[in-house]
């Protein structure tokens, strides 16, 4: 395969790359500053990597980064990805969102028309549910509910549009929440992370900072969702959405105890109302049947292993 991955040295891009060069494809990844920041793909990988520097605002620089790479395969992951960053800036989380992946689109149509594209989307897009449509199968309506939910939504429609036009082989996922090593603390699993590291590694009691805990998420390791995003190249249906998800769902509260437990720490736990989203979805948890049917995809990682992991990494980050 010849990958070609736009946000590639984002959390979920550099897993992506250590999974297609350790499988021995040909990687181009797109990033926005002219050298890559690496978290965990590693020197030796990272070398072996076509780094190439290029804004989703300009559409005329992905054309010729895309006939150049020539590749058989587009992930598109970059994007502004942050909910809170969203209600503080609608506006350039729908630039760089949706008209960002409609550029693309547009650069893969002209350039590259016979690569596969998969369109990371997100499961935000569907909204607040009732307990009576989960577990969620992508045949349930979008309902968002913030800025970024309602980008990731918009993005969608018009990668659909772009494969039912037959203008490119679009794949759109719907990827609920996934972690690992790597994620960076603007997220709350990776938050709690941080923050218990950092009163391991003193020795020392305290109190943790959390927003909302009640709220239930399906939660997949990074890993199992990078794998899921080679095979939907590979053996995915264009035209067609898929929920990338685990099926099981956790309170924020079940995570953070799951930390503690893991890290041995004892720490009192204060709400921060600053951390609390003004409009929060009570639950998501999602069908994977789809996937699974079409790539044999599953995921695999147990949530204890992804938080051991995730809690190691940022032990090893804290100083």
């Amino acid at each position: 395969m010849r990958a070609f991955v736009t946000g590639a040295d984002g959390f979920v891009g550099q897993w992506l790359l250590h999974k297609l060069l350790t499988d021995e494809n040909h990687v181009s990844g797109m990033i926005r500053a002219a050298n890559p920041t690496l978290t965990t793909l590693t020197p030796e990988l990272a070398a072996r990597v076509q780094w190439r520097q290029c804004e989703l605002s300009n559409a005329a620089g992905m054309r010729e980064l895309l006939h150049d790479a020539q590749p058989s395969a587009v992930f598109h992951l970059a994007a502004q990805s942050s909910v809170p960053a969203s209600n503080e800036d609608p506006r350039t989380t729908l630039e760089t969102n949706v008209l960002g992946t409609a550029r693309l689109l547009e650069a893969v149509r002209e350039a590259a028309p016979k690569a596969t594209v998969v369109v990371v989307g997100s499961a935000d897009a569907y909204g607040a549910v009732t307990e009576d449509q989960l577990p969620l199968k992508e045949s349930a309506p979008l309902q968002p509910r913030n800025p970024y939910a309602a980008s990731k939504a918009a993005a969608e429609v018009i990668a659909l549009q772009y494969a039912l036009s037959g203008w490119a082989r679009v794949i759109v996922t719907r990827s609920f929440n996934h972690t690992g090593p790597g994620q960076s603390p603007a997220f709350a699993t990776a938050a709690f992370a941080k923050q218990i590291a950092a009163f391991k590694k003193r020795s020392r009691g305290g109190e943790i900072r959390v927003g909302n805990l009640t709220p239930r998420r399906d939660i997949t390791d990074v890993r199992d969702v990078v794998n899921a995003y080679v095979l939907l190249a590979q053996r995915g249906i264009a035209g067609t959405v898929y929920n990338v998800c685990s099926g099981r769902d956790y309170s924020m509260r079940d995570i953070v105890d799951e930390l503690l437990r893991i890290s041995g720490v004892q720490l009192e736990i204060r709400e921060d109302p600053e951390l609390v989203r003004p409009v929060d979805t009570p639950v998501l948890r999602g069908d994977p049947s789809r996937i699974h049917g079409d790539t044999g995809w599953s995921a695999r990682t147990p949530l204890q292993t992804t938080l051991t992991e995730l809690l190691e990494y940022y032990e090893r980050a804290t100083v």
